[in-house]
């Protein structure tokens, strides 16, 4: 699904990402963990080309980030951590349709993809609100719902879990975990709490812009993560 090959980023002078090499496959749920400032976010921007390499390349069901940018980022959908900035209509089912609207839908196939999408996130009731009327937790459903109305085969959560209490994180984990399981939906979460580790499969650690873990969550050790300034 997502691959990079020798991946290097920098900012200015600071180099952010350090030969990445990786592979997430379809259908997976990885968790991307690091301490602050290990490039977690950076790397992650990189799967819907929202940046681009220094040097290497990133590959989104084969297509180069480098060469067509545009069918890349259509395949990976991004939740970012500030999710109401992602939020552009005041209503929430126009906010949900704004996506669509782009790709020169129908206004009925717009209006089926967003009444599929309130269903299966059971938020229907909340479709004429406006989105300064709802809590943290229902806003980020909204920015979700958008998301995912575009029918990515990968969705990217930039710490979901970050601004939230714990009901509505585990709300949140817990539908993102549906997701995957029903619809065989590439899951990547970034984030720097261990105890979103028990809702993945697969876990990358990062440490200062390289990867010192890559495989299946059973065999992470508490030595890695301690050695990624990571503490339960």
């Amino acid at each position: 699904m997502i691959q990079s090959k020798n991946l290097y980023f920098k900012y200015e002078d600071d180099t952010i990402l350090k030969n990445i090499s990786l592979e997430i496959k379809e259908g997976s749920f990885t968790a991307i963990i690091g301490a602050n400032g290990s490039g977690k976010t950076t790397l992650a921007k990189h799967f819907n080309a929202l940046l681009m390499p220094a040097k290497g390349e990133v590959f989104v069901d084969g297509i180069s980030t480098k060469k067509d940018e545009f069918n890349a980022r259509k395949k990976v959908g991004f939740v970012f951590q500030n999710f109401e900035d992602q939020i552009v209509y005041s209503v929430v089912e126009e906010d949900i349709a704004f996506g669509l609207e782009n790709l020169n839908l129908s206004n009925n196939e717009i209006k089926n993809a967003v009444d599929e999408i309130l269903e299966e996130l059971n938020i229907r009731h909340l479709a004429k609100r406006n989105v300064n009327t709802l809590s943290m937790g229902q806003n980020q459903l909204v920015a979700l719902a958008g998301v995912l109305a575009m029918k990515p085969k990968c969705v990217v959560f930039d710490e979901p879990t970050t601004n939230l209490d714990e009901k509505n994180k585990k709300s949140i984990m817990g539908i993102i975990k549906r997701l995957n399981k029903k619809y065989s939906m590439t899951m990547i979460l970034i984030t720097n709490v261990l105890n979103d580790l028990k809702y993945a499969d697969d876990v990358i650690v990062l440490k200062d812009g390289s990867i010192i873990f890559n495989d299946k969550k059973s065999k992470l050790r508490s030595r890695i993560l301690k050695g990624a300034r990571l503490y339960a």
